[in-house]
């Protein structure tokens, strides 16, 4: 039911109506007690506010105990630095100085939120709850209301008493004894922050929330707003104490009503101030020792006390601020931090009563006023510390959106808003987006989500490694999803980009049954962290010198000639050609050397060798690698996956501590030689024996019988090539040689050929490996062609076979016998024709 205004004698007042009324009381009165002492004040008029409080440079008597009672004194200093010269955007209306328009509607309930999966992923997840107000009568309107009491010196005094009463009277008009009969889900609760230097809640009767104005009006009388003892004036501190209470009842709108009389003279952010080790040199160093803030107690030099307080009020998570102003020296700088936070919030100022006037006809244009999101854009823009993945880790994006109802029951098929909603993420820009047709209005207390699979980048491991495992952020208050303790107030990375995650909305509001769209309007969500498992690695390199002759020989290598690698990202990331430069104990006769443990990025990386050219080192070729082996830190197995072009990989994930080793062996030795005609080099001569002297025959002389085997007594060598040519007669080969200088001698001559003798029968042979590396399983060193004479016919024995010299002699005397048979048979026929 939709209610006009109707005339009552005294009618209940709905909870906007009476919250903004009061809050302009506040003003007023504060405004008044500036009037009854600006006239003491005036002989003073080029002191600032501070020191008309009586604050000088030394810190003056305050309770210095207070930094230990609660009060907040400490943050981080990664928040967003905020231009004080920055102006209020011209098409919103903030300042409640006169008449106008004011949404029922602060920004919508949002949080962002995230889930460490434990195996190196999180979600990350942003929501939006909808919402309806109708401002009537006869509708209970629940709420907390934090009262923000600024103490400071300047405050004493007829302007403490008059802020004092006023803000009693705040406490008396919500704080009813019918508001304290409802339903604690109805109920509007009040808590009381105190703040000068540094800041503190307030307790009240055991708890910072109450429905009692007694205990709000009690506590004033707490705080110390005396020119000796008041301190001086931290926004910062105070927003962030407001920040930081809730009543933890769903659903319930929070409003900060934040007042003070000057400007901030203090912050707890250094905002680029650097004081550790101070010696007074900084004036903005000069309470740091005692109290951990910065500023020198006096005005905002550099605008570094403002924009601290704009970093934090900007973190409010939607709740609706009224900056009042309690002296006029101070509108200037309220007006515009209420102009610049985000979203803005609504300045009152005090010192006109039309002003005031204007106000209260404003706030009666609240009376039947029904306000609902509409155009909602949920965008965050993931920061260089994060990347989207997919479900196995891998380069793709994997997103989820959902509607859940305030019962928790999933309408994301039956919601009107909920089916038209649409989520997209752009892997160039980094950039996630929830978004709604135009003109979609969202329902109320149905809550919207996005979420988005994600993982750190491999900037943030490299930052994590270069920082010694240190982290540069801390995560925002209620950045853990239920059951997570990773974020909220943890260290780590912060997932997105600086202001660039917003829930963008506008709100419609029906006045009479007349829609109107507010202008588009946008609340930063908070920021949560991401951590890093780091990965690491040692890469071992072991070298077998055994057939190099040992490790003493002058032929052996080193583990650190080789150069190790473990690279990804196509070689633009990992362990990059590091030399093995840490002992490891020598494992039998493999020798053995480390690239110290490294962290590393997850993922998958090649592992690779490379023969360093530059120790001069003649002998690479020599050696054969064998395939990588490596473990964790149990010993256990981790599996080497080897392509088909040879290349090796192992995948690190979480926090494994893995060991990679790689093992060059020096390769055996084969010497090879073949025996020739000395004429025809092209035949090939068998039959010949030979000894051979060196490194792998123990300095003896061993028997080498060309296709000969190997045999223990006399120690033979066995020829092992027999299939070359002719059965391999000629070709001679023997196999497992260590590295060396050998000596050759021909020991038998092939049949018909002459033995070479003295100096021409002993070879000396060099067999050494090349310099280049390959990837053969052993070297061979051929001796190359080894001639014989051949013997001359006349010089031929005559013994043995017949042989072509004895063919001519028994052809001679086979002739020489003819030639008598002839001449006898002559004679026989001259006889026989005598007679």
């Amino acid at each position: 039911m939709r209610h006009t205004r109707i005339q009552q004698a005294k009618p209940e007042r709905s909870f906007a109506e009476r919250i903004v009324a009061v809050i302009v009381a506040i003003a007023m009165l504060g405004g008044m007690g500036y009037a009854t002492t600006s006239a003491a004040m005036a002989d003073d008029t080029e002191q600032t506010t501070e020191q008309q409080a009586g604050i000088s440079l030394g810190l003056h008597d305050y309770d210095r105990n207070a930094i230990n009672d609660g009060r907040t004194v400490g943050e981080t200093s990664h928040g967003t630095t905020v231009d004080s010269n920055v102006e209020p955007a011209s098409n919103t209306t903030i300042a409640k100085t006169a008449g106008g328009d004011s949404e029922d509607l602060g920004a919508p309930t949002h949080r962002k939120y995230i889930r460490d999966n434990g195996d190196g992923t999180y979600w990350l997840s942003l929501d939006v709850t909808g919402a309806s107000r109708a401002s009537t009568e006869k509708k209970h309107q629940p709420a907390d209301v934090v009262l923000v009491m600024d103490s400071s010196g300047s405050m004493a005094g007829q302007r403490w008493n008059t802020a004092t009463a006023a803000a009693t009277a705040l406490a008396q008009k919500l704080l009813t004894s019918e508001n304290a009969a409802l339903p604690v889900d109805e109920q509007v609760q009040m808590s009381v922050v105190d703040f000068d230097t540094t800041a503190r809640n307030m307790e009240l009767g055991g708890t910072y929330w109450t429905t009692d104005s007694d205990k709000v009006s009690t506590s004033f009388s707490q705080m110390d707003a005396s020119s000796d003892n008041g301190g001086g004036t931290n926004w910062e501190a105070a927003l962030k104490s407001a920040n930081g209470l809730s009543s933890n009842r769903a659903g319930v709108a929070k409003y900060i009503v934040f007042v003070s009389d000057g400007t901030p003279s203090f912050r707890n952010s250094s905002m680029g101030t650097y004081c550790s080790g101070w010696s007074g040199r900084n004036p903005e160093c000069a309470y740091y020792q005692e109290n951990d803030v910065y500023g020198t107690g006096k005005g905002d030099p550099g605008g570094r006390n403002f924009n601290a307080a704009v970093n934090v009020a900007n973190n409010r998570s939607g709740a609706a601020l009224y900056a009042v102003s309690t002296g006029s020296e101070a509108n200037e700088q309220m007006s515009k931090f209420a102009n610049t936070i985000n979203p803005k919030g609504t300045f009152f100022d005090g010192t006109d009563e039309a002003k005031l006037t204007a106000a209260f006809d404003s706030i009666i244009e609240e009376i039947n006023r029904n306000s609902t999101y509409q155009d909602v854009l949920i965008q965050d823009t993931l920061s260089g510390y994060a990347v989207a993945t997919d479900s196995h880790g891998g380069q793709g994006a994997l997103t989820e959106m959902s509607a859940q109802s305030e019962d928790g029951d999933d309408v994301t098929n039956t919601d009107p808003a909920a089916k038209t909603m649409q989520v997209h993420y752009d892997q160039t820009s980094k950039k996630l987006e929830l978004s709604f047709p135009q003109g979609t209005k969202l329902s109320q207390n149905v809550t919207y989500t996005v979420s988005v699979l994600i993982k750190p980048s491999d900037e943030a491991y490299q930052y994590f490694i270069e920082h010694s495992g240190n982290y540069p952020d801390t995560g925002d208050h209620d950045t853990d999803a239920e059951g997570n303790e990773t974020s909220s107030n943890k260290l780590g990375f912060f997932s997105n980009a600086e202001n660039e995650a917003n829930v963008l909305y506008k709100v419609v509001t029906d006045v009479n049954g007349e829609e109107q769209v507010g202008d588009q309007k946008s609340a930063a969500y908070s920021r949560p962290v991401i951590q890093v498992k780091v990965p690491k690695l040692t890469l071992v390199k072991g070298v077998d010198n055994t057939n190099a002759g040992g490790d003493s020989s002058e032929y052996a290598a080193k583990p650190e000639y080789w150069k190790l690698s473990a690279l990804k990202n196509n070689g633009a990331y990992g362990i990059d050609n590091k030399t093995p430069d840490q002992v490891v104990a020598a494992d039998g006769v493999v020798t053995k050397k480390a690239v110290g443990q490294t962290m590393l990025a997850p993922g998958t990386y090649m592992l690779s060798e490379t023969a360093d050219e530059s120790t001069q080192y003649k002998y690479f070729g020599g050696f054969a690698a064998s395939d990588w082996t490596c473990a964790d830190a149990e010993g256990k197995a981790v599996k080497v996956i080897k392509s088909s072009n040879g290349t090796q990989k192992v995948t690190l994930s979480g926090d494994a501590e893995v060991t990679c080793t790689v093992v060059n062996t020096a390769k055996p030795a084969s010497l090879t030689w073949q025996k020739v005609d000395e004429h025809n080099r092209s035949k090939y001569l068998g039959g010949s024996e030979w000894t051979l002297q060196g490194p792998g025959t123990d300095g003896e002389s061993v028997k080498v019988t060309d296709n000969g085997a190997a045999s223990g007594d006399p120690k033979q060598l066995a020829d092992m090539d027999t299939t070359s040519g002719n059965n391999g007669e000629g070709y001679l080969r023997v196999d497992d040689l260590k590295w060396g200088e050998y000596t050759l001698t021909e020991t038998k001559a092939p049949a018909n050929y002459h033995l070479p003798t003295g100096s021409a029968a002993t070879h000396a042979v060099s067999v050494l490996p090349d310099a280049k590396t390959n990837t053969d399983v052993e070297f061979v060193k051929d001796a190359g062609s080894i001639t014989n004479e051949r013997i001359t016919v006349s010089a031929l024995p005559l013994t043995g076979g017949m042989t072509d010299r004895q063919w001519l002699f028994v052809g001679g005397v086979v002739g020489g016998l003819a030639v008598l048979l002839i001449g006898a048979a002559g004679v026989w026929n001259g006889k026989k024709r005598l007679v």
